[in-house]
């Protein structure tokens, strides 16, 4: 049985006319952009017109590194570029709302790296000046078009396991090494790399209605390196209270585990009709009326880099065609919310309402 191919799960450009004409200018020459943004878009061929980061080194080593044709270490530079069509915003949260000011004297859409922001407060800020500026700003929360990620959201979407009342995330790995930045982040589990499963779990939700609470207990191992917990497990509540809406879902997320053959990433999708489960490569389906068989799918392409195309062909797409970006600044402080309760009811021992995080907001 047939039900998914790779071209359901893997980046796409049929969509865009002319992929030439959305040169991209990415601000930001860090890390992430040489070992993800930047081979994703080289493998997968979109157009990198120019880049800019405020160190002249890293904004003229990367242009080399990656063919680029042009580099600056001045934004406002880059915008009097006619060939930069789309921004590519690959730069730390406290820096942003500045270069969106300046972006909107010669606007451009933006995609920024995920999240929006480490906090709700922030987020929203970001989130309300773009709107003021015009500008069009998505969220490259990338993770949604990773392979393995992208596949299991085209299976729930096809109603394969029933009316699905369970979701479950249970990742391991270690993140506990002394002199990485994020060691010294605060709340950095949750607001930071555990942002990924928290937006996921939103985007696999396959009903109408958010989140409505959250629950979250943390762990902090006495001897860490790191300044907060890199543990936690949270319990993510749909719908009135009490518990009777027939959605749940479940994040654990265990990121100081030494022992790296016992690392793992899996989800687990729970319906009335079967089960879908996957890891980063493979994605398993056991479907009620087909007894004693798990329908099982090797898969093509890995989260790095493939996603980073994927996040940012779907955003070009939408340019192209007239549409929001597939994940909208406001569609992301729903996810922020989320994180920020997560912290909340951690240190404070309590269950968070959405609706109390954002109140007086039009979200």
């Amino acid at each position: 049985m047939e039900f998914i191919r790779p071209e359901d799960y893997t980046p796409k450009k049929s969509h865009i006319s002319d992929l030439k004409k959305y040169g991209i200018g990415i601000i930001g020459c860090g890390s992430i952009a040489n070992t993800a943004h930047l081979p994703a878009y080289s493998k997968f061929g979109l157009h990198v017109a120019a880049c800019c980061d405020v160190s002249e080194e890293a904004a003229r080593t990367t242009a080399e590194k990656f063919g680029i044709p042009r580099w600056t270490t001045d934004v406002n530079e880059l915008l009097e570029m006619d060939e930069v069509a789309v921004i590519d915003l690959a730069i730390h949260p406290a820096p942003r709302l500045e270069v969106l000011k300046q972006i909107s004297k010669a606007p451009r859409p933006v995609l920024c790296q995920k999240p929006l922001a480490l906090d709700l407060d922030h987020a929203m800020l970001l989130c309300n000046e773009a709107n003021r500026l015009g500008i069009t700003l998505g969220v490259n929360q990338q993770a949604r078009w990773a392979p393995a990620h992208k596949a299991l959201k085209h299976v729930i979407d096809q109603d394969l396991i029933g009316e699905i009342y369970s979701i479950h995330h249970y990742m391991r790995s270690f993140q506990d090494q002394a002199g990485w930045w994020w060691t010294k982040m605060k709340n950095f589990n949750i607001v930071d790399h555990g942002v990924h499963y928290v937006d996921l779990c939103r985007y696999f939700n396959p009903y109408p209605q958010e989140w409505s609470r959250v629950h979250c207990t943390t762990a902090q191992l006495n001897q860490q390196n790191a300044i907060d917990p890199l543990i936690y497990s949270a319990n993510v509540e749909f719908g009135p209270k009490g518990g009777r809406n027939p959605f749940m879902a479940s994040l654990h997320f265990n990121n100081i585990a030494k022992a790296s053959r016992s690392h793992s990433n899996t989800w687990w999708v729970d319906g009335t009709e079967g089960s879908l489960w996957c890891t980063q490569d493979t994605l398993y389906m056991a479907i009620n009326k087909h007894k004693n068989v798990v329908h099982e799918i090797k898969l093509k392409g890995t989260w790095f880099p493939d996603a980073f195309a994927g996040s940012m062909l779907a955003f070009i797409t939408a340019l192209e065609q007239g549409e929001r970006p597939p994940v909208t600044a406001e569609d992301n402080l729903q996810t922020i919310a989320m994180t920020t309760g997560m912290v909340i009811s951690s240190q404070e021992g309590c269950v968070v309402e959405r609706t109390d995080l954002l109140k007086g907001s039009d979200i």
